[in-house]
């Protein structure tokens, strides 16, 4: 009985003090405080790329953004992998696998917070890939500021990330690489 009463005379106090707590929060409001400095909304960037895959280059094209991105950034990248038959164009997110005769090759790529870089990898020669899948390769490179990223978002659907991030088709400057 003794453990009871100690446990009902904590329970008391806890209810006591709470009820103390929220009602005492009471008086005139505080002066407001200085004026912050104002900050930047940052949209993200996106731009095209071309270039070509080699073995003189390590098959792989690399190239500098031209301004820093934050380490919260997402950086993600799509290869123009054909048209519809009206001409309009796929972009695949990659890493992306392909399944070819010789072998299976992925286009890859990896990222700093001043470059990036795509590059080929495969189980088979790549030197005996078609031109196809080599010369003048035209890649998209997206850079969402953290805080437009959206979790649920597919990030596969080209359309609807440029769609998210407020970017029309002709506002984006290509740069040719290699």
């Amino acid at each position: 009985m003794n453990r009871y009463n100690r446990l009902l005379s904590m329970k008391s106090v806890l209810v006591f003090a709470a009820a103390f707590v929220m009602l005492g929060c009471e008086g005139p409001v505080g002066p407001t405080g200085a004026t912050g400095a104002d900050g930047t909304y940052i949209v993200g960037e996106v731009f095209e790329i071309e270039g070509n895959f080699n073995q003189a280059g390590n098959f792989g094209i690399s190239g500098e953004y031209g301004f820093d991105i934050l380490e919260s950034d997402k950086v993600l990248i799509y290869r123009l992998a054909d048209y519809d038959q009206d001409g309009n164009d796929i972009w695949r997110l990659i890493p992306q696998v392909v399944f070819h005769t010789n072998g299976i090759f992925t286009y890859d790529y990896d990222f700093t917070f001043y470059d990036y870089s795509i590059f080929l990898t495969g189980d088979f020669d790549l030197n005996s890939l078609e031109s196809g899948y080599t010369a003048d390769q035209i890649f998209r490179v997206l850079i969402l500021p953290a805080d437009r990223i959206d979790l649920r978002m597919d990030y596969s659907d080209h359309e609807a990330v440029l769609e998210m991030m407020g970017v029309d088709e002709k506002d984006i400057q290509r740069k040719r690489l290699n």
